[in-house]
């Protein structure tokens, strides 16, 4: 009986530690698991990282942030650590996070002599981030990287929770006392702590990147209006040089005409000083402009209009196309400068000319506007083939265009926006007798 008694024990005995050592394989497989999980929450945070620092390296102005927390984070670290280190049993507090880099350092220190205590390693930092809430470093069985780390010096350790899977910070405590584990006191306010800076630090990230990001918008914003306005200017410059093409092409039958000389001569040159002034607003692009650009009252529209003809004809007149003009000869001048007029005039004619089939006519007209007073209606009519109401919606928008070969696209917009700063107004509607009829009007000037 006594034999079977001691069988009896020895199998329990045996049994017990069969349980035990199961009972440590699942937990070892539970940590393994565990550990699994976090390694690969770190692979993908530092994929994240690295995919937000490329984002950062080619949108964003100026330098990175030197950490992943930032200014405004490590202001409220300093903070929450001088709540902490006011505590009795508390000597020190320091935090821990990520630098641009990933690799952990000390953002903050209470007293600041405390950021050299222990120096953060990837071990350390790793083995905290598997932390789920606030832990006393003191207590039994834990990881031995906690252990030694709690053997050093550090009584407790709280994460701090991110937008992540990964804690965004860690925050560690030093006793006052070495090796005396810190108060439940101490140890509620410690978690109170890391929970509000939780969702403090993360509206902070969110904001300051929110902040890089605007002003990366305004950038790109700025970019892109100088790309537009590089394509107007590139727009722009074949007009002028029309004249002086022009000029080249009639001087050799015209060679002894002194008339000729005196008048085209005079347009060419006022056609060089717009591409030069055309050439100075671009060099001014990067200056801020007023809301309001003053007004230069010399837009005189018989002069502009006559100019611009004087452009224009030459081509027409080798495409069998009619130039016509009806003008009130006592037109005051407008509220706009006269580049900008001639620029106007220049645009709506030369579309004209490119829809009007040979033998057709463009006719151009100025008189007082009847529905707005103190206004200036000019008219450019074309003998093409008309717009229907599906066309007409996407006339102004830059780049749209009726031409085949799909190029244009500017010129109708830049005339919107020529007419739109002045303080007027520009429509198309149906021509009289066919085609289409470009109707402006204008302010005069004050």
């Amino acid at each position: 009986m006594g034999g079977d008694a001691n069988i009896i024990s020895r199998g329990r005995t045996a049994s017990s530690a069969s349980q035990s050592k199961a009972r440590d394989a699942e937990e070892a497989g539970r940590v393994g698991a565990k550990l699994r999980r976090r390694g690969a929450a770190r692979a993908d945070e530092r994929r994240r990282a690295a995919e937000d620092a490329l984002l950062d390296a080619v949108l964003l102005p100026g330098p990175a942030p030197t950490n992943g927390v930032g200014a405004d984070g490590q202001l409220l670290l300093m903070k929450a650590l001088a709540r902490l280190e006011r505590q009795a049993d508390v000597e020190a507090a320091v935090a821990w996070a990520l630098d641009a880099g990933g690799a952990p350092s000390v953002l903050a220190a209470q007293p600041a002599t405390a950021a050299h205590r222990i120096a953060p390693t990837p071990e350390l930092y790793d083995a905290l981030t598997l932390l789920e809430r606030v832990q006393r470093l003191t207590d039994p069985d834990l990881d031995p990287v906690l252990t030694a780390l709690g053997a050093r010096g550090v009584s407790a350790a709280a994460p701090v929770a991110g937008p992540s899977d990964l804690p965004v910070a860690i925050l560690l405590v030093h006793p006052t006392k070495p090796g005396r584990p810190l108060r439940p006191r101490s140890l509620a306010i410690l978690s109170e702590v890391a929970a509000k800076l939780t969702g403090t630090l993360s509206t902070s990230l969110a904001l300051e990147r929110m902040s890089r990001l605007d002003g990366a918008v305004q950038r790109l914003d700025r970019l892109a209006a100088l790309g537009g306005l590089v394509s107007e200017i590139v727009h722009e410059l074949r007009n002028p040089l029309v004249s002086v093409k022009t000029f080249l092409q009639l001087l050799p039958e015209r060679l002894d005409d002194p008339a000729f000389h005196g008048e085209f001569r005079g347009v060419v040159e006022d056609e060089v000083g717009r591409l030069e002034r055309m050439l100075d607003d671009l060099l001014r692009h990067a200056r801020p402009t007023p809301a309001h650009p003053a007004i230069d009252p010399q837009a005189r529209v018989r002069e502009a209009i006559q100019t611009t003809l004087q452009l224009l004809t030459y081509r027409c007149r080798e495409r069998g196309i009619q130039l016509e003009t009806k003008l009130d000869d006592a037109l005051p001048p407008l509220g706009l400068p006269e580049d900008a007029l001639r620029q106007l005039l220049l645009n709506l004619i030369s579309n004209a000319a490119e829809v009007t089939p040979a033998g057709g006519v463009i006719r151009v007209e100025a008189e007082w506007s009847l529905a707005i007073a103190n206004h200036v209606e000019l008219r450019v009519e074309d003998d093409g083939p008309g717009l229907d109401p599906a066309e007409r919606r996407h006339l102004f928008e830059p780049f749209w265009t009726t031409r085949g070969d799909g190029v244009g696209g500017l010129g109708l917009p830049i005339c919107k926006r020529i007419v739109e700063q002045a303080g007027g107004q520009i429509e198309i509607e149906d021509g009289r007798e066919r085609g289409a009829c470009f109707r402006v009007s204008l302010p005069i000037a004050d």
